[in-house]
């Protein structure tokens, strides 16, 4: 049978059921009454507090009759009756509406129960869409690899020494560093009794152990000459070996010899119980050596040439000068020979 002769047959019995729901309710109906004598036989009570209609219907008055009661009824009941009438007839009405509604109600859903899965059926398929998943690749958090790293164990004697590694300062000795990169570092140790550096090389995965004992190392200068040796402004004294005490660490020494207008500076480092030698070579001068008549010219022993004899590389310092003429007589001199040129005229 075709689909449209289907729904036509469905309607024809949804309609059939409303029909046959309306006639039952028809059928109740004539069935209900509203005299008021049986309820007049009722004693007299006088009404509750909600004796007046909660429903939204039309006020009815008992005195005043009205063209839709029946003609038993039109007369006015009894004096005593007639809250009981009123009372009566307001929720007779009120029942006969809530009861014809529930009735139609009542043959919807029925009606609906019946035709509702036919009607369903009837009506035609709707094809569902396909569903695509979506592929969501989810890829693995990245692991951070950590540096490899070393270690330095750091101790000193006395304790408390300030460490610095490669200029920063890392705390108070003794010390245990476990982030240290690996390769070259230079490690210092900062004390009231000076300072020591180190320069250690460290490997990933390793410690390495640094142990200082900070006290005072000793200098020895060699000059060709008396020279003043100062640190910092402060003149150092030699003992009687000849060697200066100083705190270990680096040290900028300026030596000078106002005589020979002699200036130098020299950076060196102390370190702890150890004695560090010096040795100054200044540069030579030049000495010039002229005479009236041709002679030899000799110093501290040793022949330099004829005259004129002109800046002849001698070294600083005080020297024995000896001229003689190639005819017979000399002269002899003690020169202080400085950095700046030295020159002697010799007149026989």
């Amino acid at each position: 049978m075709p689909a449209n002769d289907n729904a036509l047959n469905q309607g024809d019995e949804l309609t059939a059921a409303a029909h046959a729901a309306a006639s039952w309710v028809r059928a109740r109906r004539a069935q209900w009454t509203s005299a008021p004598a049986a309820m007049a036989a009722a004693p007299a009570v006088a009404p509750p507090a909600f004796d007046r209609p909660v429903f939204d219907l039309p006020v009815f008055d008992p005195v005043a009759p009205t063209a839709h009661l029946p003609a038993a009824t039109a007369a006015a009941p009894p004096a005593a009756a007639r809250p009981t009438l009123w009372r009566t007839w307001t929720l007779g009405a009120a029942m006969r509406r809530w009861l014809l509604r529930g009735a139609i109600a009542a043959a919807v859903v029925t009606a609906g129960a019946v035709a509702g899965p036919r009607v369903w059926q009837a009506l035609p398929a709707v094809p569902s869409l396909p569903v695509r998943s979506a592929r969501v690749e989810v890829k693995p958090a990245a692991v951070i690899a950590k540096k490899p790293v070393g270690a330095l164990r750091i101790g000193s004697t006395p304790p408390g020494a300030r460490v610095l590694v490669d200029g920063k300062p890392r705390g108070l000795t003794p010390l245990d560093l476990a982030d240290v990169s690996p390769g070259r570092h230079e490690v210092a140790l900062q004390s009231a009794a000076g300072v020591v550096t180190r320069t250690v090389t460290v490997a990933a995965n390793t410690t390495v152990t640094i142990d200082e004992a900070i006290f005072s190392g000793f200098v020895t200068v060699y000059a060709p000459f008396d020279v003043t040796i100062s640190d910092g402004g402060r003149v150092l004294r030699a003992d009687d070996h000849q060697q200066i005490m100083l705190a270990p660490g680096t040290h900028e020494l300026r030596i000078t010899n106002r005589t020979l207008g002699f200036e130098a500076v020299r950076t060196l480092t102390v370190k702890p119980g150890e004695a560090t030698n010096l040795q100054l070579s200044p540069d030579p001068s030049a000495l010039t050596v002229t005479a009236s008549e041709a002679a030899e010219v000799w110093l501290d022993g040793t022949r330099l040439g004829d005259t004129p004899l002109n800046a002849a590389p001698v070294a600083l310092g005080v020297h024995e000068l000896l001229v003689k003429k190639a005819t017979g007589g000399e002269r002899r001199f003690t020169v202080t020979v400085g950095v700046k040129p030295f020159t002697v005229a010799v007149d026989f």
